[in-house]
């Protein structure tokens, strides 16, 4: 049923039958009884029902009217006045606790139709870097209670896919919340509601963007319609480095003036060159050489140019060359040079070429500084690296036993940083503390099993200079295609690095199979193996072909881009010819459910340094609201990394 856009009439005739069936199309909360006449009168327009907002933990009811929008109905409410007057020159963050997505950011002119009854809004403010307009003309189009189409939600994350640097007007509000919930009319297209949004930088709408279904793997194209998103959680990714035809670019017939005023704002803001909008390396290669050719070619040459500065990483690659040969020969079980030249034509350089660029093998030579060699008594047992701050992560069978009240290890545990070498003149041992900050071996549930242990060192000032690893996570499930890059210390040596590839769930049957049809006289070994350890898959299992084996276990695992994504954990490994280690495949755990045992037990052991050192990480999105937490403070940015 479309409501009647005469008021006057509708209030005179209808039946309290009709009242209902009218007003249903967008809230179907019925009118309470017993409330006051102003509420009546506002239930004129649409229905009226309560909701509660929270600021500084004090709660407060509102009284809402369907057709106004929430910030109309907070209006109303003297306190939170006196709220918004006190924050006057800061932007208003509003998060939802209920939805498909909980805790998503909300726009202040979110319907009250589609808040819920009694559901409570959480409040917050950010700074304000003008970048967001806090003024903004209504529309036609926003009068909710002249509206006859229904509406749909959907959420988008504050941080953009691979390729896209920044997605938000105001980087505050990338560090606040994870993701935002963006309200639209069902013949809205895409591109439409996220500029009547405002909280997206106009650039991805000049860029080749579209929306990545996090839950289908699907991608929606700018241009579409918004009908069938309702509901679903998607992140912005770039598509193509080109810039959208200009027959392609998007307009609001409504807001065209005050969308260019944007876009003006935007290139304004771009200029900063602290900032990154969207953009790529290949973007950036285009412009210099528009910009090259412009000016006369006087010679040409065929020569190569050398890269500025470039010595150092070609002196460590060349270095490394003939081991890293060494090791792809056994892992791949190549025999001689045109078998390594196919093995490259074919396969290795599809996705591996990602980490040859020296800004690439610059990074993840920073990144390795903060690897290191776990020792127990002085003899080598494993892998681990520097998570945050003073804390060390490796795998719970690296540790192996201890005190299971105290959690008070058996033995002397040391970390040393800078092995990478047999001469070890640069290797600083930083002595763990006797008890385990967490620790987890085993299923937490069906699908999901953990085998980490978290070390405490006793001086942090020893790895200042480290970056820990932590502020290379991004939250969300690990990829299941693509490179991939462990750093660590396999056969208890040195420190090495091995790239390699994802295996795909969907690919794990065939490669199991191929492996056994190159090694076939020990499939019965393979198979005794098997039964007596129990082999199984887990869900948070990224599973690759490595050569880390022993003393690897703890080593940290990065994608292409040098995220960290997982902690290498082990192999399903077998005794082969003359009683070599060999394995059908290796796999780390992923790190999202690691993490999140990791606040667990930090709340129920009360350890609010922990607590504390990790709410600075916004990706965890960690909520210390109930907890006896200071946390006045102003945490570090962990944001900009490339």
């Amino acid at each position: 049923m479309q409501p009647e856009r005469n008021t006057g009439g509708r209030r005179a005739s209808q039946t309290a039958d009709n009242a209902q069936e009218r007003t249903n199309h967008f809230c179907k909360e019925k009118v309470e009884e017993g409330q006051s006449k102003s509420h009546l009168q506002q239930s004129a327009e649409g229905q009226s029902h309560t909701f509660n907002f929270r600021y500084n933990n004090d709660k407060y009811t509102v009284a809402c009217d369907t057709s106004k929008s929430v910030l109309d109905a907070l209006n109303t409410n003297k306190i939170f006045k006196n709220i918004k007057e006190n924050n006057k020159e800061k932007e208003i963050v509003i998060q939802r606790f209920k939805g498909a997505v909980p805790r998503a950011a909300i726009k202040a002119d979110f319907p009250c139709c589609l808040i819920e009854k009694h559901e409570l809004l959480d409040i917050s403010f950010i700074k304000n870097h003008g970048n967001v307009a806090t003024k903004k003309k209504s529309t036609e189009r926003l009068s909710f209670s002249n509206e006859s189409k229904s509406l749909v939600i959907f959420y988008i994350k504050t941080k953009g896919g691979k390729k896209v640097k920044r997605l938000m007007k105001n980087n505050e509000l990338k560090k606040k919340v994870e993701d935002v919930c963006v309200y639209a009319f069902k013949d809205d297209k895409l591109n439409a509601a996220l500029r009547r949004d405002g909280r997206f930088i106009n650039a991805i709408f000049k860029k080749q963007c579209v929306l990545y279904n996090l839950e289908s793997e699907t991608k929606y194209e700018m241009s579409k319609t918004v009908e069938h998103l309702d509901g679903k959680h998607f992140e912005i990714i770039v598509i193509s480095d080109n810039n959208q035809p200009d027959s392609q670019d998007f307009a609001l017939s409504d807001d065209g003036t005050e969308m260019n005023e944007a876009l003006a704002a935007d290139l304004k803001e771009n200029v900063d060159h602290n900032e990154h909008p969207i953009n790529t390396e290949q973007e950036e290669t285009q412009k210099r050489s528009t910009m090259k050719s412009t000016k006369p070619q006087i010679h040409k040459t065929n020569s190569p140019k050398i890269i500025p500065k470039s010595e150092e990483i070609l002196a460590i690659l060349r270095a490394q060359f003939k081991d890293l040969l060494e090791i792809l020969m056994q892992r791949e079980n190549l025999k001689n040079k045109t078998e390594i030249k196919k093995f490259f034509r074919a396969e290795y350089d599809k996705s591996v070429q990602s980490f040859l660029e020296v800004k690439k093998v610059k990074q993840l030579m920073k990144l390795s500084d903060s690897v290191c060699q776990i020792r127990v008594e002085g003899s080598p047992r494993g892998t681990g690296f520097l998570l945050f701050d003073r804390f060390i992560l490796t795998n719970a069978h690296v540790v192996g036993e201890f005190d299971p009240f105290t959690r008070k290890l058996s033995k002397t545990f040391t970390a040393v940083f800078g092995y990478e070498d047999l001469e070890a003149k640069k290797t600083r041992c930083v002595p763990v503390k006797e008890h385990l900050a967490a620790y987890y071996h085993g299923n937490i549930n069906t699908e999901t099993y953990l085998d980490f242990a978290l070390l405490e060192l006793k001086d942090a000032d020893e790895m200042a200079d480290c970056p820990g690893l932590l502020s290379r996570y991004i939250h969300g499930p690990p990829p299941n295609r693509g490179g991939i890059c462990i750093v660590g210390h396999p056969g208890e040596g040195v420190k090495k690095m091995d790239p390699c590839f994802i295996i795909g769930k969907e690919n794990l049957q065939e490669a199991a199979d191929k492996h056994i049809s190159e090694n076939v006289n020990f499939i019965h070994v393979m198979t005794q193996q098997s039964l007596a350890e129990k082999w199984e898959m887990h869900d948070n299992q990224i599973i690759y072909n490595s050569c880390f084996f022993h003393g690897s276990s703890g080593s940290p695992v990065f994608d292409e881009d040098c995220y960290l994504i997982g902690v290498h954990t082990g192999g399903y490994a077998y005794k082969g010819e003359n009683s070599k280690t060999r394995s059908i495949m290796e796999y780390a755990y992923s790190m999202q459910p690691i993490l999140d045992s990791i606040i667990t037990q930090a709340k129920e052991s009360e350890r609010s340094d922990i607590l504390k050192l990790l709410s600075e990480y916004k990706s965890l999105n960690l909520n210390l609201e109930d907890n006896d937490v200071d946390m006045e403070e102003d945490p570090q940015n962990p944001e900009d990394f490339i």
